[in-house]
């Protein structure tokens, strides 16, 4: 990649990089902290998944697909299974939906901790990243409470579950709705008060709906571009239009 101006500086970030985990490298052209172009490369993110799924029955190829994002392996399990449901012609019963809303939000939220906390790390606001780990941390408690596991839990089945949830499960959940929610306002308070982090974030890198929209940006990147759209209200599964519910 050439360098558009002598002033810049060309930096090789990754693919072993304490803000990348090893994923990709990026090639970066930097005027300061702002990155005015760089060059990809994501050979790192190929694993093969798909192609070594061709060879195992439905039931083991439901194991591959924890390691396709190892923060939402409920989420990756949910998506073949239902992929596998359709093609059989089934539909898992009313509790087994249910439940498998319960566990993929959770996974949602597991996920998202993660990624605001080493967020939050990589600029300078340590404190949220523990605390969001806290918070992860019950999350994967009942995770292991349900499956045996904390990450890898290979869950659903087509159909189904592997088994039912335990009594327990239910109170552990609504004690985690009952505290999380002021957990979420001490983490914006942090970062909102931390004059580092609202210098790095606070008008960069700001992506426009037409830009969203036309990348192919999805979830929380695509509304917080302004496109109000959600696959959930959208194209509903699950029994999720059964559910009243606001997404943010």
């Amino acid at each position: 990649m050439e360098i558009a101006s002598e002033e810049n500086m060309l930096l090789s970030m990754g693919p072993q990089h304490p803000s990348t985990h090893g994923v990709l490298r990026l090639l970066l052209e930097l005027d300061g902290e702002i990155i005015v172009n760089l060059a990809s490369d994501i050979g790192f993110l190929h694993t093969g998944i798909e192609k070594s799924m061709e060879s195992k029955t439905y039931t083991k190829a439901l194991v591959m697909t924890d390691r396709m994002d190892y923060l939402s392996p409920m989420s990756n399990n949910l998506g073949y299974i239902l992929a596998v449901e359709k093609l059989l012609g089934i539909e898992a019963p009313p509790r087994a939906q249910a439940i498998r809303v319960i566990l993929t939000e959770l996974a949602r939220v597991s996920s998202h901790l993660v990624w605001l906390a080493t967020h939050a790390l990589d600029l300078a606001a340590m404190s949220v990243f523990l605390y969001c780990f806290r918070e992860r941390e019950y999350i994967l408690d009942l995770f292991e409470m349900v499956a045996g596991q904390r990450m890898m839990v290979s869950y659903f089945r087509p159909g189904g579950l592997w088994r039912d949830v335990p009594e327990e499960f239910e109170p552990a959940v609504r004690k985690f709705l009952d505290f999380f929610p002021a957990r979420i306002a001490d983490y914006e308070a942090l970062l909102k008060n931390n004059p580092i982090w609202l210098s790095r974030t606070k008008g960069i890198g700001v992506v426009t709906a037409e830009q969203a929209v036309a990348w192919g940006l999805t979830g929380a990147s695509l509304r917080g571009s302004g496109v109000q759209w959600d696959i959930r209200k959208a194209m509903p599964y699950c029994g999720y239009e059964q559910y009243d519910f606001e997404v943010p």
